[in-house]
């Protein structure tokens, strides 16, 4: 009854443990954190360029004083199309996958309440809306044959110094899965070290998949108000969930005849889903007739999280046997904390002609956090990897320019967005800025308007299939085609 009790609270500590080096790191907090405007068709079409325009349902990801230009009561809803494209580059060899999905992306409903004459305080505007802002949904591979590297380098690495019978107790997601599969021998018994059945240096055949979904999103109740026609004050709060589904398979194929694992498959499964809130105040000044300017700040989004994970590992021995062997399910729950961030907007407005409209926007990537959960039974305090945060973590610049024309009923728009990388450029994972490319239509009358736009993005992505100190980077293009589609009622 001790010895197994004693297992048992064993397998319950290397459960936190492995919570804590396999699920949350800086790529969760970047992940979170690197948001781009969703909005409607007409705000997309101008890139997102819209914190001093205002008066469309794309103000809340931007500035929530936008929504005291709103002259009207009005409802809306924005369904989209997305193709995400992920190319990549591994070992000098390139793979490629699609994936494709329909969403809905924006919908709200703004009450804009005049007020009686004479008060230098004209409206106050007030709603609801549902903003989709990040996108999760991609299939990724990596493929190379004659890679001089293997996963089980890194598990050697881990279980050296660990005695066999405390492998899968202390480390049932990665090391002990190896060693419960034959992928690892003994070595040293005195010393408890391990060699792989694949020896560092390889060569293999591997193949690495990512397949992930889910989405960030808010639905922020907001207020605003409108003073004399020139200034425009909004705050918000917004009511956060986040999903991230990813399943992630990593397939080796010893090359050399003479290594005792012939193939092995390592898969892990990591499910995260968090909820949370955040707050946006804002204002407006209408310097001109022809000029506007805006300023708005996000808090950070304060996430509570929840990570459910399990992984498994297969092997086929030189001897023809095969063996297989499954992870423990682990769950782990902490607090996730994203930067705060600055918007900056003017726009010159040509009468009833059309507007040109700039947005910069200013994040500091190094300043998100990870935080023990107050009801967790252990606690943990995550020094390690907030130190990781604050040391790759990148000052982000955003810049987007839009503008948008009128020739009667019809409107036509074009916009370009730029977002540097969240990690600093001395770090390995340092990919290429996102560019956005975009154009639009649309079509109004006095209680009903159609918009469609259409977005390019790329990027660069870098990143590694296993531990770093043993493998070379897989270098990523990331290529998103973006439709959206919204019909709005004035009544």
């Amino acid at each position: 009854m001790i010895v197994r009790f004693a297992r048992c609270f064993g397998v319950c500590m290397g459960l936190l443990a492995g919570a804590a080096t396999l699920a949350q790191n800086e790529n969760d907090v970047f992940r979170h954190s690197y948001l781009q405007p969703g909005g409607t068709a007409r705000s997309a079409a101008l890139a997102g360029a819209f914190g001093a325009l205002g008066a469309d349902m794309g103000c809340v990801s931007l500035n929530p004083a936008g929504f005291g230009l709103f002259l009207t009561t009005e409802i809306s809803i924005t369904a989209g199309m997305e193709v995400n494209d992920a190319a990549s580059m591994y070992y000098g060899q390139s793979a490629s996958s699609t994936r494709s999905r329909f969403h809905v992306g924006n919908f709200g409903m703004v009450l804009h309440q005049p007020i009686d004459k004479g008060n230098n305080w004209r409206s106050s505007t007030f709603g609801i809306v549902y903003d989709r802002q990040a996108t999760f949904h991609w299939d990724r591979q990596a493929a190379a044959r004659d890679v001089p590297s293997t996963i089980l380098t890194s598990f050697v690495n881990e279980a050296n110094g660990t005695p066999a019978d405390r492998l899968f107790t202390d480390f049932p997601f990665t090391s002990g899965l190896a060693w419960e599969t034959y992928a690892m021998d003994i070595l040293d018994t005195a010393a408890n070290s391990y060699r792989a059945g694949i020896p560092a240096g390889g060569p293999t055949a591997q193949t690495h998949l990512v397949s992930s979904e889910g989405r960030s999103n808010t639905t922020a109740l907001f207020y605003s108000a409108n003073y004399a026609d020139r200034l425009y004050i909004g705050a918000q709060m917004g009511i956060l969930g986040t999903r991230f589904i990813r399943s992630t398979e990593h397939r080796e194929e010893a090359l050399d005849p003479s290594f005792d694992t012939q193939e092995l498959v390592y898969h892990e499964d990591l499910d995260s889903r968090g909820t949370g809130i955040d707050l946006r105040i804002g204002l407006i000044g209408r310097l001109s007739d022809a000029f506007r300017a805006g300023v708005s700040y996000r808090s950070p989004m304060w996430f509570g999280m929840t990570d459910t994970y399990t992984a498994r590992m297969s092997t086929q021995l030189r001897t023809g046997q095969g063996y297989a062997y499954e992870s423990p399910l682990g769950t782990f729950e902490y607090n996730l904390n994203t930067p705060s961030s600055w918007l900056f907007s003017a726009a010159y407005i040509a009468g009833q002609h059309g507007a040109v409209s700039i947005d910069y926007e200013y994040m500091d990537y190094g300043t998100g956090r990870l935080k023990s959960n107050s009801s967790s039974l252990v606690p943990y305090s995550f020094e390690a990897e907030n130190a990781a945060v604050r040391a790759v973590g990148a000052k982000s610049n955003s810049v987007r320019v839009g503008t948008e024309w009128v020739f009667g009923n019809w409107l036509a728009r074009g916009g370009w967005g730029y977002w540097t990388n969240p990690f600093v450029e001395t770090d390995s994972r340092h990919g290429q800025a996102l560019k956005r490319y975009t154009a639009g239509i649309g079509y109004r009358t006095l209680h009903v308007s159609i918009d469609l736009c259409l977005n390019y993005d790329v990027r660069g992505n870098n990143y590694y299939p296993y531990d770093p100190s043993t493998v070379q980077p897989v270098n990523e293009t990331l290529t998103s085609y973006r439709g959206l589609l919204t019909l709005a009622w004035r009544p």
